[in-house]
């Protein structure tokens, strides 16, 4: 049987967005008549027929609620960022998102507020799983077998829950960066190890793996994984416990976006420059930690991009009816070193105002 072909193979026959795709064949004043000839040509080229599920949207809006956990403010608010872009993208969809916190000192809360947003009417719901990921799982599970809602998760995953897909940072693949990094910048006698925020997370988890086979093969003195839970007093009292442990500590991969508050407290205790720090993501406060030399390197993750593809992709199996081959989404790290670190100053920008905790 022929596959159907999808505004979403349209988009990437011709390497744009399905949003323009969608403006070109609503005859959107935004798409010039160039773009909207040539998305008509390729699509009649292609085979496509216009999705009655996508034509009804307008007469039937479609609602995502999105779950985050009151967690790293910093990474959170670059996450917040991509919902808000792709919920801006598809307002011309009538594709509403409604995002809600709840705390992530406790999961319960995180569940009553899963169980409530479930007898409301959405259409979906996207996760950005708290510390607790088994707990959820189930809910998602047994909410997937009660009602016809529909689940993503964004940033990691809720193993076993029947969820549609995640967007999620290559967080091995992070891992094994970090270690070949610290394998040219720090001194292979002395003792490296990593801090992450909590074990019990999956992408946490899948950075510790990466970690340790590059640890190993890149010949790393790897001495141990120490957790803080994304708390910025465990993070700040964990710096004085790892000076304390190993006196000649030689570098620390922060495999979370957490590391501000574990770093600063380094510089009070005269340790700054004498550890070679690869730390996690782009935030104001990182850019001056690595522009002070107390982080020699960060591994971006792009939190506004999973966030945005988030919704996107919610969006392009509610209207198209997208299939996806794999349900993990993988997103590539990058190396951010102080020579390549203007190039991140757009996305410093619109953060200068968040205070990163």
């Amino acid at each position: 049987m022929q596959k159907k072909v999808t505004i979403y193979d349209v988009a990437k026959q011709l390497g744009i967005s399905t949003a323009t795709v969608n403006r070109a064949m609503n005859d959107k004043a935004s798409v010039s008549e160039k773009t909207r000839k040539l998305v008509m040509e390729t699509a009649q080229e292609m085979g496509y027929r216009p999705s009655k599920t996508a034509a009804s949207l307008k007469r039937n809006p479609k609602r995502i609620a999105v779950l985050l956990p009151d967690t790293v403010y910093g990474y959170l608010a670059e996450v917040e960022r991509g919902i808000r872009r792709a919920s801006d993208d598809l307002a011309d969809y009538s594709v509403y998102c409604e995002m809600f916190k709840v705390t992530a000192e406790e999961t319960r809360p995180f569940i009553d507020k899963l169980y409530e947003l479930a007898e409301q009417e959405f259409d979906g719901i996207i996760i950005l799983p708290p510390s607790n990921e088994s707990e959820v799982s189930g809910v998602v599970k047994e909410l997937r077998e009660k009602t016809d809602l529909i689940f993503a998760t964004v940033t990691s995953d809720l193993e076993g829950s029947d969820r549609l897909f995640s967007i999620q940072n290559n967080g091995r693949m992070a891992g094994k960066m970090a270690a070949e990094l610290l394998g040219m910048l720090a001194d292979r006698e002395k003792p490296v190890v990593m801090v992450t925020g909590q074990l019990t997370s999956q992408v946490h988890r899948n950075t510790v793996e990466g970690f340790r086979e590059g640890s190993e093969s890149f010949g790393l003195k790897f001495s141990g994984v120490y957790e803080h839970h994304d708390n910025l007093r465990e993070a700040y009292d964990l710096a004085k416990v790892l000076v304390d442990q190993y006196p000649d500590l030689g570098g620390i991969y922060f495999g979370t976006a957490n590391s501000v508050a574990f770093c600063k407290r380094l510089q009070e205790l005269g340790y700054a420059g004498k550890i070679s720090i690869v730390a996690s993501d782009v935030f104001p406060d990182i850019a001056a930690l690595m522009r002070e030399r107390v982080i020699k390197a960060t591994i971006f993750q792009n939190p506004f991009l999973q966030g945005r593809l988030a919704v996107r992709y919610l969006y392009e199996y509610m209207a198209e009816g997208r299939q996806f081959e794999n349900d993990v989404i993988l997103l590539d790290p990058q190396i951010v070193l102080r020579s390549n670190l203007p190039l991140y100053s757009d996305i410093l920008e619109q953060m200068k105002d968040d205070y990163i905790l």
